[in-house]
């Protein structure tokens, strides 16, 4: 399963929600870049559709294989259809102590899901907290905490360096974060200049068990390759939508939708309804939908009124 049936999947899933419905592929066929074509179909309603990915795909031939690797053990010891999505700025396990560690746990995680649901895959990780002064009353962050940054300012003493270059996804809920800076704010009141302590806690990456197929797709790019997303989505999507919108203007059906596959931690931090905003709308005049597909979520980014659940 690719990550491009993975993400029609979801698509569907969605659409049957809103609209309840149960559409059903009637056929399908690759696309460059990674791409899928899809018609589908549910009391004479037809729904031409293509799924595309926001970022090129990668070329790194290591990763690559260690990700096909991966994917052939988990769908070995899972039933059914899976999907892992890793968080930008992850990256796969390569050693084998660590691949090992890395499918037993997303084993034990996914194998509970019932169809439709997700999970949280915890994977230990470690941050590192320094002190280098006594005097202010800032820490500086780097990595998935940064944007939390003045959270912990507001209830340390001194000055700090905070290594938070593994976590790229955090568990859900408010509660767990304010329960990490407790933690986080308890160890800078032990040290003094020139200490320094690890502070263990997890990267939470999305694992979700897929209402249909079989098999089990990863989900995301190499860490280099989303190092700098904006720029890049800005430009591919713009592309997109002018390679794509001609197509499914031209095909036979009553609806027509866009499905982009976007890799970010979770779907309030996307960039592609930003990105959206500043294109001309002719640009993609004639499609019912465009949905962005990413952190095991669907969200409509264009949406035609027709369309609309009542």
């Amino acid at each position: 399963m690719t990550e491009s049936e993975v993400c029609l999947r979801l698509f569907l899933g969605w659409l049957d929600a809103a609209q309840g419905r149960r559409f059903e592929i009637e056929s399908s066929a690759a696309l460059p870049r990674e791409g899928l074509a899809a018609t589908t179909a549910d009391a004479g309603i037809r729904i031409a559709a293509e799924v595309q990915p926001l970022l090129d795909p990668s070329s790194t031939e290591p990763w690559l294989a260690a990700r096909r690797h991966l994917e052939e053990e988990l769908a070995a010891s899972l039933p059914g259809a899976c999907a892992l999505w890793l968080p930008a700025g992850a990256d796969l396990p390569f050693a084998p102590d660590e691949t090992r560690r890395f499918v037993e746990l997303v084993r034990t995680t996914a194998a509970p899901l019932a169809p439709g649901e997700r999970a949280d895959v915890p994977f230990p990780i470690t941050l590192y907290l320094r002190k280098t002064s006594d005097e202010g009353g800032l820490v500086s962050v780097t990595g998935g905490l940064n944007p939390h940054w003045a959270r912990f300012t507001e209830r340390v003493r001194g000055t700090y360096d905070l290594d938070s270059t593994r976590l790229h996804r955090l568990q859900e809920g408010e509660e767990y974060l304010e329960s990490l800076i407790d933690t986080i704010t308890a160890e800078a009141a032990r040290l003094s200049p020139g200490q320094w302590v690890e502070i263990e806690t997890v990267d939470a990456w999305s694992v979700q068990r897929l209402a249909d197929g079989e098999g089990f797709a990863i989900i995301g790019r190499p860490p280099e390759e989303t190092a700098d997303m904006g720029l890049a989505v800005r430009r591919n999507f713009r592309r997109l939508l002018a390679d794509a919108a001609p197509r499914l203007r031209e095909a036979r059906a009553d609806l027509r939708a866009l499905i982009a596959i976007g890799h970010y931690a979770r779907m309030e931090s996307e960039g592609a309804t930003t990105a959206l905003r500043g294109y001309d709308p002719a640009l993609y005049a004639g499609l019912d939908f465009i949905c962005l597909a990413s952190d095991g979520l669907i969200k409509p980014l264009v949406q035609s009124p027709v369309t609309r659940a009542g």
